[in-house]
């Protein structure tokens, strides 16, 4: 794939993309905009009060499955002849990082009090800039012989591409409510988050520094990687997905008895 390329310090390092990563990548991110749009729903009550329980779910799925999960498998997608690690501690904190920031914004679109759209905006920024800082986390986790050279217009574009993404996604959050439209409304997420992603892939340009370099002690790594994210990540959105399942169904049929008697 990439015959030729020689490992000296000031080359361009090539990549493709593995299309079939691309493709779950896309995937993880609508299964996990789902799973959020179904716990974001009641996320407060008729007091105002926040559901904790919802708020977490919401933005366990929404952060770390529709968001993170879709970025690192699209990191595992991109392709290079050089080798490429992921730094352990630096990747987790790109993943705190989303959680946190969609949380804040879920809590802040959902306020009942104030404009309803002036909330969805400030909360889209908050969680459109987490969106952008967990991207370049995530970037700066990566650990090979080469260092990226930064388009600044680029990374800006992909900043407020992610910030116009959290603000539909905390509208589409706060107003859709049947299955059909979660759906329709998680498909729309995925091509948004994605769009962003690979965006912000362009912003960088791998340029060789070394033939070599030192493996660090805790990192991720392997051609398979990818797919054991999708897994793991798809097996958490399903039990998330069957707890609420679970909880609506009961809180029905506490409605439907209450009506009755």
């Amino acid at each position: 794939m990439f015959n030729g390329f020689s490992a000296v310090p000031g080359a361009i390092v090539p990549y493709a993309y593995d299309w079939l990563l691309v493709g779950l990548s896309y995937l993880i991110s609508v299964a996990g905009a789902y799973v959020g749009l179904r716990w974001s729903r009641r996320i407060r009550d008729k007091n105002g009060s926040i559901d904790i329980d919802r708020l977490i779910c919401a933005s366990v799925a929404l952060g770390g499955g529709a968001v993170w999960s879709m970025h690192f498998i699209g990191m595992a997608a991109y392709r290079t002849p050089v080798r490429l690690e992921f730094d352990l501690f630096m990747t987790l904190v790109s993943l705190l990082v989303v959680m946190v920031f969609a949380a804040g914004g879920l809590a802040i679109a959902s306020l009942t009090t104030g404009n309803r759209m002036a909330n969805i905006a400030k909360g889209g920024v908050l969680t459109g800039l987490g969106v952008a800082v967990m991207h370049y986390t995530g970037m700066a986790a990566v650990h090979t012989n080469s260092a990226f050279d930064w388009n600044i217009s680029i990374i800006a574009l992909s900043a407020v591409i992610a910030v116009v993404v959290s603000m539909v996604a905390l509208w589409l959050a706060t107003t859709v409510k049947t299955r059909g439209q979660q759906l329709g409304a998680a498909l729309v997420m995925g091509v948004a988050v994605c769009g962003m992603h690979y965006t912000g892939m362009t912003a960088g340009t791998m340029i060789c520094t070394g033939q070599s370099y030192s493996p660090s002690l805790f990192a991720i790594e392997g051609g398979n990687i990818g797919y054991a994210v999708f897994a793991l990540a798809g097996t958490i959105l399903m039990i998330i997905l069957l707890i609420e399942a679970t909880r609506s169904t009961s809180s029905s049929r506490a409605t439907a008895s209450g009506a009755v008697r």
